[in-house]
C-alpha cells in the first residue's frame, strides 16, 4: 500500500487541490525561492514554520488541526509536474474585511521559471476564482509594483487596482531630531472618534484601499480612548491618536495613528492629512511620532499611499527608506 502511495503521488500531474499533508513542504521551498528578494523577518520565520509543521504534520493531520495550525495556507490550488511541485496559489478568508461581504485573500501565486509561459499561473488563477465564486462574494490580492506580467494577468482576470502603497521604514538612529511643531497636534479622545473617521473616510476610502493591506476603514478603527492619549496599555498593543483641528472646530485637518504590539519594538504608525492642508501639516506629523513615540530607540514602519509624493518629501527627509511598493487589487 504505501509503495502504492508514493507512485501515485509521483505521477501526480496537472492542477490539484492543495493538500496541506502532501504539498506543504514543497510550497515552503516554491515561495522561498520565488519571492526570496522580498522575504522580510516574518516571511522567512513562516517558512520555517511550514518546513516545521510539515514535519510534524502526520500527527497534526490526525488530530484534525493541520488547517488551524497554518490559517495563511487554508486552502488553494497546485500545478504538478511529473510528480513534482511546481505551482501553487494560497487561499485564505479576508476576515478583517467584512465591509465587502464574505471573501478571500489570494497569495503566494507562484511557478518555477522553467514551467512559466505555459499558462499555469492563469489555470491555477482560475480554478481559485471559481472555487472562490461558490463561496464568496469577492477576492484581494497584492502584487509587486515592478511585476508589470503578474499585474497584467489578474487584469485580464477582471482585477481593479484599489492603490498601490510604499513600506517605508526608520532605523533606530542615534540622530536627535529637533521638535517641529507649528500645528495645534493634542491628543484625541473618544468624543472626536466621529472626525477623525470622517477624516480617514476622506483620505483613506476603502474604495481606494483604506488604510492600508486588510486594514479598512471602518470606524472601530477610530475611537480613541475616553481621556485621550494610549489605548491598550494593558493590552496585547498600544494605541496612540493624535490630531490637528480646524480652524473651527468641526473637523480634522489631519491626524497621526500610532500602534506598537506586545513584543515587537517596531512602531508602526499613519499620517492622515486633509488634501489642502498636505505639506507642512504631514512634517509636523511625522516630526511629532518620531519625537513621541519612538525617539531615537526604536525603528518606525508606515504603509503610506505610493500617490502621495509631498508625504515621500517628508519620510524621506526624516530618515526613512522605502522598502517596497506593493499595488492592492481586488476581484469581485
Amino acid at each position: 500500500m504505501a509503495a502504492g502511495l508514493v507512485t501515485a503521488q509521483q505521477t501526480l500531474t496537472g492542477l490539484q487541490p492543495m493538500q496541506l499533508r502532501r504539498d506543504l513542504a514543497a510550497i515552503a521551498d516554491l515561495i522561498e525561492y520565488a519571492f526570496a528578494p522580498s522575504l522580510d523577518a516574518a516571511g522567512r520565520s513562516a517558512i520555517q514554520e511550514m518546513r516545521l509543521i510539515s514535519r510534524t504534520g502526520a500527527l497534526l493531520w490526525a488530530l484534525g488541526r493541520l488547517n488551524k495550525a497554518m490559517p495563511g495556507l487554508s486552502g488553494g490550488f497546485v500545478w504538478y509536474e511529473s510528480g513534482r511541485l511546481v505551482g501553487n496559489v494560497s487561499i485564505s478568508p479576508a476576515e478583517s474585511l467584512p465591509c465587502y461581504g464574505k471573501g478571500w485573500v489570494i497569495a503566494n501565486v507562484a511557478v518555477y521559471p522553467e514551467f512559466r509561459r505555459r499558462g499555469i499561473a492563469r489555470r491555477l488563477m482560475q480554478a481559485s476564482l471559481d472555487w472562490i465564486t461558490r463561496h464568496g462574494t469577492f477576492a484581494t490580492l497584492q502584487v509587486e509594483a515592478d511585476n508589470p506580467n503578474a499585474r497584467a494577468l489578474y487584469e485580464s482576470m477582471g482585477f481593479i487596482t484599489q492603490r498601490s502603497f510604499i513600506r517605508w521604514r526608520r532605523p533606530i538612529s542615534h540622530h536627535f531630531l529637533p521638535p517641529m511643531n507649528p500645528a495645534d497636534i493634542r491628543p484625541l479622545i473618544r468624543r472626536d472618534s466621529a472626525r477623525l473617521f470622517t477624516l480617514a473616510e476622506r483620505v483613506r476610502p476603502n474604495e481606494s484601499g483604506g488604510l492600508g493591506w486588510l486594514r479598512p476603514t471602518e470606524k472601530k478603527r477610530f475611537r480613541p480612548p475616553r481621556l485621550g492619549g494610549m489605548l491598550g496599555i494593558f493590552n496585547e498593543h498600544r494605541m496612540f491618536y493624535w490630531g490637528v483641528p480646524s480652524e473651527s472646530g468641526a473637523e480634522l485637518d489631519g491626524a497621526l495613528l500610532a500602534e506598537q504590539r506586545f513584543g515587537l519594538s517596531t512602531v508602526l504608525f499613519d499620517v492622515l492629512v486633509a488634501p489642502e492642508h498636505q505639506g507642512e501639516l504631514g512634517a509636523a506629523l511625522v516630526n511629532h511620532v518620531i519625537r513621541a513615540v519612538a525617539g531615537r530607540h526604536q525603528p518606525l514602519v508606515t504603509d503610506h499611499p505610493a500617490d502621495d509624493s509631498l508625504m515621500a518629501d517628508v519620510l524621506k527627509g526624516n530618515g526613512f527608506v522605502p522598502e517596497r511598493e506593493l499595488v492592492h487589487m481586488l476581484w469581485r
